[in-house]
C-alpha cells in the first residue's frame, strides 16, 4: 500500500501537518492546494517540550485539483467543514471508485454531506484529532500541542474494513466525534471571541463561564430526546470538564482555528459547531446562542462578550 501515494486535500495547518506525518511514516504524498503553492518541501517544527525543535523537511508533490492526472485510492481531506464536500467534488474524477476516503474537520454535519457524494464502493473514514498545529508560512507548520487522532468508518455496516494506516482505527468513531464537538463548542468560540490562547481559557476570570457552558452541554448531550444521545450520553459534566481542561492544557500555546479565522477575517466553522448544537438540541441553549451570535456579529461582539462574562 505504501507504493501508492496518499492524496492530501487541503494545505492549511492540518493538511501540511498530515502531509509531513505521512511522509515520516514512509508514504508518498501528493498535496492539493487551492491558492498558494506550498512547493516541494514542507518544513515541520515543534513548540512542544521534549520534541526536536529543529525543523524537519519533507518531500511532497503539490498540485491544484485541475492538475491531477492519476487516480488515487487513499485520500485524506483536511479542509474546513464548509469546504469539505466541494473539495472532494473538485478531485472526484481522480479518486478511485474503491478508494478509502478519510476526512479531518471540525464539527458535525459536513460528514453527512460528504457521504452522500461517495460511490457505494468508496469507504468514508471520519477522523478526529486533538493535536495542535499552526501554519506559519505557505510551506511551514508548527506542532503546538500533543493529542490523539482516531479514524473510524462513518457507516457502521462495514466494520470488517481496515483503515490504511496502522494504530489509528477505532470500532466506533461517533462517540469520539461528539467528544471533539464538545471540546470545539467550548474552546473554539471562547478563545476566538476573547482573543486568547487555549491555555488562557483556564484562567480564573473564565471559570464561571466555562463551568456554566459545560453544564449546558451536559444537559443536551445527556437529554433523552437528543437524536444522537447514543453517541453523546457519556459526556457528563465531570467527563466534559476533564477533557476540556486537558486539551486546553496540552494545547496551551495554540490559537484555536476559530481564533485564527476571526483574526484573519475568514469564514469560521461556527455553523458546524454551535450551529449544529442549536439546530439539533431538544432544549434551549442560551450560552451556545450567545457564542454563536458573538462569532457571527462582529459589530456586536463587545456587547456579547460582556454578557458572557456576567454569566455565573
Amino acid at each position: 500500500m505504501k507504493n501508492t501515494p496518499w492524496l492530501v486535500i487541503g494545505a492549511g495547518a492540518v493538511g501540511l501537518f498530515w502531509a509531513c506525518k505521512l511522509e515520516q511514516l514512509g508514504h508518498k504524498v501528493h498535496l492539493v492546494y487551492r491558492s498558494t503553492k506550498p512547493g516541494k518541501l514542507i518544513s515541520l517544527s515543534s513548540a512542544i517540550s521534549g520534541e526536536a525543535h529543529l525543523p524537519s523537511e519533507h518531500k511532497v508533490k503539490s498540485f491544484k485539483a485541475s492538475e491531477l492526472t492519476r487516480s488515487y485510492n487513499k485520500v485524506l481531506l483536511c479542509t474546513k467543514s464548509f469546504d469539505l464536500k466541494d473539495a472532494f467534488l473538485n478531485c472526484k474524477n481522480n479518486i478511485s471508485l474503491e478508494a478509502d476516503i478519510a476526512c479531518l474537520c471540525n464539527g458535525m454535519g459536513a460528514q453527512q454531506l460528504l457521504q452522500k457524494e461517495l460511490a457505494p464502493t468508496q469507504r468514508l473514514w471520519v477522523g478526529t484529532t486533538s493535536e495542535g498545529m499552526l501554519k506559519t508560512a505557505k510551506n511551514q507548520v508548527t506542532h503546538t500541542g500533543l493529542g490523539d487522532t482516531f479514524f473510524g468508518l462513518w457507516s457502521t455496516h462495514s466494520s470488517s474494513e481496515s483503515f490504511p494506516l496502522d494504530n489509528y482505527q477505532v470500532p466506533n468513531i461517533h462517540p469520539k466525534l461528539f467528544d471533539k464537538l464538545a471540546i470545539n463548542a467550548c474552546i473554539n468560540p471562547l478563545t476566538a471571541i476573547f482573543e486568547i490562547h487555549n491555555g488562557e481559557l483556564l484562567n480564573p476570570e473564565y471559570s464561571p463561564l466555562l463551568e456554566a457552558l459545560i453544564t449546558e452541554l451536559e444537559s443536551v448531550f445527556c437529554h433523552n430526546k437528543f437524536e444522537y444521545k447514543e453517541h453523546s450520553q457519556h459526556l457528563t459534566k465531570e467527563v466534559l470538564t476533564n477533557r476540556i481542561q486537558t486539551v486546553a492544557q496540552l494545547t496551551k500555546l495554540n490559537r484555536s482555528s476559530m481564533y485564527e479565522d476571526l483574526r484573519l477575517e475568514r469564514t469560521t466553522e461556527i455553523d458546524y459547531i454551535s450551529g449544529f448544537l442549536l439546530t439539533n438540541s431538544p432544549i434551549e441553549l442560551p450560552i451556545q446562542k450567545l457564542l454563536y451570535d458573538a462569532v457571527t456579529s462582529a459589530d456586536q461582539r463587545e456587547t456579547y462578550k460582556k454578557k458572557l462574562l456576567n454569566i455565573v
